[in-house]
């Protein structure tokens, strides 16, 4: 299962298609909170992070991940440029850092990377 977490609900649909059409399982979650407790799922095998969101934010989701040791493989998707690939190493979990907007293929390719069906 693939977790996609972004407060646009136009994005977690496109990209919950995308990767259905590719034969993964995709659950959404439009805050940190609901994110959060997707990530306890064994089934979980990737997530797609958005930065900026309200209530829990990623980074925030990034740094419980870290300090409770859940070691899913994260695909972060800023929307905003004030977020960098060396400033995202700092989390263990990340693995890929895109910026908005992003390009399905270059999505998809990170999915089949990063995360295992």
């Amino acid at each position: 299962m693939i977790l996609v977490v972004d407060d646009d609900k136009v994005l977690t649909q496109l990209l919950k298609t995308l990767l259905e059409d590719a034969g993964y399982e995709v659950h959404i979650a439009h805050d940190g909170e609901t994110a959060y407790k997707h990530l306890r799922d064994p089934k979980c095998r990737g997530m797609l992070l958005d930065i900026r969101m309200p209530g829990i934010n990623g980074a925030e989701l990034l740094m419980l991940m870290a300090a409770e040791g859940i070691k899913v493989p994260v695909i972060v998707m800023a929307g905003f440029p004030d977020f960098d690939e060396e400033e995202m190493k700092q989390f263990p979990n990340v693995r890929k850092l895109f910026h908005k907007p992003l390009y399905p293929e270059a999505v998809l390719a990170a999915v089949r990377e990063y995360a295992h069906k």
